[in-house]
C-alpha cells in the first residue's frame, strides 16, 4: 500500500472516530433527558421507577465520561488540545463538580461533605481537571454504601484533592500494582477502572511545576474508612 494512501485511511480512521463520538455523545444527551423527564413525573416516595432511573442515568453518564476521556486522549495524542491552565477557586470547582451529581445522589440516598478553604486557589486546566474528578467521583458513586468526602488543602507538595467513600475500598491486587494500571499496555484495554486512572495521570502529567509533575495515589482508610482516591497537583 503506498504510504499517501495509508496516511489518509489513518486520517480518515481519526475522523471517523471523532464524528461518531459526537453523533453518540448528542444520543446519550437525549437519553439523560428522557430519564430526568420520567423522574420529573413520579412521585418521590411511591414511584419505584425511580431507583431503576438511577441506575439508568449513572450508567449513562459512565459512557458519555468515558467517551470524553477517549475523545480527549485522542486529541492529546495528536497534539490538537491546548493546555489552558488559569487561577481557579478549589472550592468553587468542586461545588460545581458535585452540583452536577446532585440529583443522582438525592435519587441513591448518598450524602456528601466538602471540606475545602473558601480562599483556596490553584493553577490547573479546568476542562482537563473536570474529567479527573468526574472519573473520580463517579468511581466513588459506583461503590460507596451512602456516603462522600471530598478534601482539597495545599501543601508544600502542591494541591491535594481527595476524594472518599464508606464501601468496602479498592481490592489488594489494585493498590499493589497501581503503576501499572496508568499504563495503557496493561491497564486500560483489560479494567473498567483502568481507562480512567490512565487519563487521570495523562492529565496530571501535562500539569507540571519546577519538574515536579502531578500523581493519582490509591489507598484505603481516610476519614470514612473506604476507598480514596487522591490526586496531587504541582
Amino acid at each position: 500500500m503506498p504510504e499517501t494512501q495509508a496516511v489518509n485511511e489513518k486520517l480518515d480512521m481519526a475522523t471517523a472516530f471523532a464524528m461518531a463520538s459526537h453523533d453518540i455523545k448528542n444520543s446519550l444527551g437525549v437519553l439523560l433527558k428522557d430519564i430526568n423527564n420520567i423522574n420529573e413525573r413520579c412521585d418521590v416516595g411511591s414511584c419505584v421507577m425511580r431507583s431503576h432511573c438511577a441506575d439508568m442515568e449513572y450508567e449513562v453518564r459512565r459512557i458519555n465520561n468515558n467517551l470524553v476521556k477517549m475523545l480527549t486522549l485522542f486529541k492529546l495524542g495528536a497534539g490538537d488540545y491546548l493546555l489552558n491552565v488559569d487561577a481557579h477557586s478549589v472550592r468553587d470547582f468542586l461545588d460545581e463538580m458535585m452540583l452536577e451529581q446532585a440529583v443522582l445522589m438525592g435519587q441513591k440516598g448518598i450524602g456528601y461533605e466538602i471540606a475545602c478553604e473558601p480562599d483556596l486557589y490553584w493553577y490547573f486546566d479546568r476542562n482537563l481537571m473536570t474529567g479527573v474528578m468526574g472519573n473520580a467521583i463517579s468511581n466513588a458513586l459506583r461503590y460507596t454504601r451512602d456516603r462522600l468526602l471530598i478534601t482539597a488543602e495545599a501543601s508544600v507538595e502542591g494541591l491535594k484533592i481527595a476524594v472518599e467513600d464508606n464501601g468496602s475500598g479498592f481490592p489488594a491486587f489494585m493498590l499493589e500494582q497501581q503503576a501499572e494500571f496508568l499504563r495503557p499496555e496493561s491497564g486500560f484495554l483489560n479494567n473498567n477502572t483502568g481507562l480512567g486512572l490512565y487519563f487521570t495521570q495523562q492529565v496530571l502529567d501535562l500539569h507540571q511545576h519546577d519538574a515536579l509533575h502531578g500523581r493519582v495515589v490509591l489507598d484505603n482508610g481516610g476519614a470514612l474508612s473506604g476507598g480514596r482516591f487522591s490526586i496531587l497537583l504541582p
